[in-house]
């Protein structure tokens, strides 16, 4: 492996420990104490866009490619297995993903939050301390929750098993998958490590084609080669193994290009006032809870399960932006705020925000518009029924990247508490109305239900974040995505009106949607962060270019 591949692997563990010997790069100034030109300013500015631009385009192009290999795994265990057999893939999936939930606990998080603090504080002890209590504590907790899933496999298998149906397939699939959930937890810890010393690539690398790529070899040729649902589960097992032994090496190479290891400093009672919350906000929170699923699981049968999660799978596409997004803010956030830089913290989080709903906005209304042409090319014939449930919950997913990260911002700042209450309550809404509303009105209803608490919690999330912190997601140019999304959308719904069914159709119109959209953008512009953004992605490509020739 050549040199400059390493440092690319080692991720910014170098570059940064150059950054804090400069004298005239160790610390940007105050914007309360800046003297300077708006031109110097607005430099700094985009400074902090551009950090994030770089890594967030990594980040975004791995999340594309895990989304992708998902979603080859998807359509192999959906066509091969149909509703029903995906639909017991998904509730074993999800009880294993919960627990791995609960197994993780707020480490991953801590583990950005507590190594980046002290890495800003050019404090090495404290970076190798905390990275110890959080492997130390994820390992702990990893083992206690595998021992109660694997020992209690049982009771759950009769509280998902169809009616008339036995339980025993759920409970040897659920004790064959139970390994998944220590190996993964540790993979996210791992992962979480890496990213506090913003080495995107390997935390991409781990997280997002390593692990979800061995899950389609080893899973997809299972179910293809006969074995069913075990197969499918059987591969999940395997992808995490794997990814597990990726990110300790990529880990251990990091520290390894630091240097010298210092001696190991950790206040293991701050970190835990922080991670214990912090763990309510991860098991607790919609998205990753998977609550429409368990409710179907218990009220509904296989085949409902199975229909709500083509649907949910499809808007993992629109998503893929603010999951890519969070993963380099995170340790931004908590340098922000950690040297009171609130109005570059605003600024940034105003960018991030108009970022998301350019590249997500339009992917939801198509998805809204033509849900039916996605479900089944994703699930097959048999999920034709999770067309209406794909428009339902990409309206509350608007609202969920629409409002930019403001959960990760809460965290990161501190208010893990606040943030842990939060999700607390839209566990509380999501039950009460889903008990009240899946037995009258099925799946149905649980899509209602689940973009209904999307919306109140995030909305509730902006208005916590400006009271909290002093910032708020909606800058001046907010609206211009929001319009050339609505004239994009208002075209397509045209043309489907107006030509016949056909899938060739349907994708002509959705590429002249694409083309009033980028059209409608450029008639409004760039502002001047993105353009200064934009321009340095350009001159970067020209140098690679030229270096290629």
């Amino acid at each position: 492996m050549s040199q400059r591949r390493e440092g690319e692997i080692a991720g910014g563990a170098q570059e940064d420990k150059r950054r804090a010997n400069s004298s005239d790069t160790a610390k940007p100034p105050r914007p309360d104490e800046l003297t300077a030109s708006p031109d110097e300013l607005l430099a700094v500015r985009t400074g902090d866009a551009r950090t994030i631009a770089g890594g967030g385009a990594i980040q975004i192009a791995g999340q594309m490619t895990n989304r992708v290999l998902g979603y080859l795994f998807i359509a192999v265990v959906a066509h091969s297995l149909g509703k029903a057999g995906y639909g017991l893939y998904r509730q074993i999936f999800q009880v294993l993903f919960i627990s791995m939930t609960l197994a993780a606990g707020g480490w991953p998080q801590a583990a950005v939050r507590f190594i980046a603090r002290a890495r800003t504080r050019n404090d090495p002890s404290g970076s190798i301390g905390a990275a110890r209590v959080v492997l130390i504590g994820s390992t702990l907790t990893s083992a206690l929750v595998f021992a109660a899933v694997f020992l209690g496999a049982g009771r759950l298998a009769s509280a998902f098993a169809d009616a008339g149906a036995e339980p025993n397939d759920f409970e040897y699939l659920l004790r064959l998958g139970a390994i998944y959930i220590p190996l993964y937890a540790g993979m996210q810890v791992l992962r979480g490590c890496i990213q506090a010393y913003k080495a995107v690539v390997p935390a991409v690398t781990v997280a997002n084609i390593i692990q979800p790529g061995a899950r389609l070899l080893v899973g997809g040729l299972a179910v293809l080669a006969g074995f069913g649902v075990a197969g499918a589960v059987g591969g999940l097992v395997a992808s995490a193994a794997i990814a597990v032994v990726a990110g300790a090496f990529f880990y251990r190479r990091i520290l390894t290009a630091e240097g010298p290891r210092a001696e190991p400093k950790a206040s293991i009672s701050e970190m835990l006032r922080w991670t214990i919350p912090q763990t309510g906000v991860g098991l607790l929170g919609t998205q990753s809870l998977g609550l429409g699923i368990i409710l179907l699981g218990v009220l509904g049968t296989d085949a409902d399960v199975g229909v709500f999660g083509v649907a949910q799978a499809l808007q993992l596409a629109p998503n893929v932006f603010l999951t890519g997004i969070v993963t380099i803010w995170s340790p931004v956030v908590v340098e922000l705020y950690e040297k009171g830089e609130i109005e570059r913290l605003t600024s940034l989080y105003q960018t991030i925000s108009r970022w998301l709903a350019t590249f997500s906005f339009p992917i939801f209304v198509v998805l809204a518009v033509e849900a039916e042409l996605f479900a089944v090319l994703l699930g097959g014939e048999s999920a034709r029924d999770a067309a209406i449930l794909v428009t339902i919950l990409a309206a509350g997913n608007v609202f969920f990247v629409g409002t930019g990260p403001s959960g990760s911002l809460l965290s990161m700042s501190g208010r893990s508490l606040m943030n842990f209450f939060d999700s607390l309550a839209s566990i509380v809404l999501y039950l009460g109305l889903g008990l009240l509303f899946v037995p009258k009105y099925g799946v149905v209803g649980m899509a209602v239900v689940d973009a209904f608490v999307t919306t109140v919690i995030n909305l509730l999330r902006v208005i916590q974040v400006k009271v909290s912190v002093g910032v708020q997601p909606f800058g001046r140019s907010y609206f211009k995505p929001v319009l050339a999304t609505a004239g994009a959308g208002a075209v397509l719904l045209g043309l489907k009106a107006l030509l016949p069914d056909s899938v060739l159709l349907s994708l002509g119109g959705i590429a002249v949607a694409a083309i009033v959209y980028l059209v409608a953008l450029r008639v409004m512009g760039l502002d001047d962060e993105e353009r200064l953004v934009w321009d340095g992605i350009k001159q970067r490509a020209r140098k690679a270019t030229s270096r290629s020739r």
